[in-house]
């Protein structure tokens, strides 16, 4: 009779156990979404109040006094649109435009349309209010207008003064450019860092 011996089973050999993923908590979350909601904020308000009007030719100005309220409040940024003398007949009553009041005095006022008149002369003129003034102006010729309202942001225009006055520029712009650079250079790099551990540990866990 043949005896066989019994085969010895294989050694057993414990796989490394998988290392738990770490999971972020809710303040990373808060600090990830708040981040992003601002430098969501700084570029959409560098497209509405500096890209856009400056690829349309349009013009922000800042709302100064409360003759305008509430559709216009002091603080308001209005970026307002150039008119050609033959793009007055497109004005209609209710509409607000720019006008200059008097011809040596740059200040432009941004009133209300009332009424127009048209004159056999061709001329225009249009009788403009604030919508907080219980007068209207003096009567206003084509020739004084010089822009109509696009849209209007309110509180910007106090940002818009100060980013524009006599030596702000200089660094306000570069120092914001660099902080949305750095802030997109950190996120780029977290993530790619990230990745890699993550492929780093996924390979550990799968080698025997």
């Amino acid at each position: 009779m043949t005896i066989t011996e019994p085969r010895m089973p294989a050694a057993i050999t414990d796989a490394p156990a998988e290392e738990p993923r770490k999971e972020h908590g809710a303040w990373y979350w808060l600090f990830y979404g708040v981040t992003a909601g601002l430098l969501a904020i700084i570029l959409g308000i560098g497209v509405v109040a500096i890209a856009l009007p400056k690829l349309t030719g349009a013009v922000p100005l800042t709302v100064l006094s409360s003759s305008m309220e509430p559709a216009l409040p002091p603080g308001t940024m209005a970026v307002v649109r150039p008119l050609a003398p033959q793009q007055l007949g497109d004005i209609r009553i209710g509409d607000i435009i720019s006008y200059q009041p008097y011809p040596q005095d740059p200040t432009l006022v941004t009133h209300r349309v009332t009424n127009i008149r048209h004159l056999s002369s061709g001329t225009f003129v249009f009788i403009t209010q604030g919508d907080a003034n219980s007068t209207v102006d003096a009567p206003v010729l084509g020739k004084q207008v010089r822009a109509t309202l696009w849209y209007s942001i309110p509180g910007l225009g106090w940002v818009n003064d100060l980013v524009n006055a006599q030596g702000n520029r200089a660094w306000i712009i570069p120092t914001a450019a660099g902080l949305l650079f750095a802030y997109a250079g950190y996120t780029g790099i977290s993530s790619v860092v990230t990745y890699a551990k993550e492929k780093r540990a996924a390979k550990a866990s799968a080698a025997p």
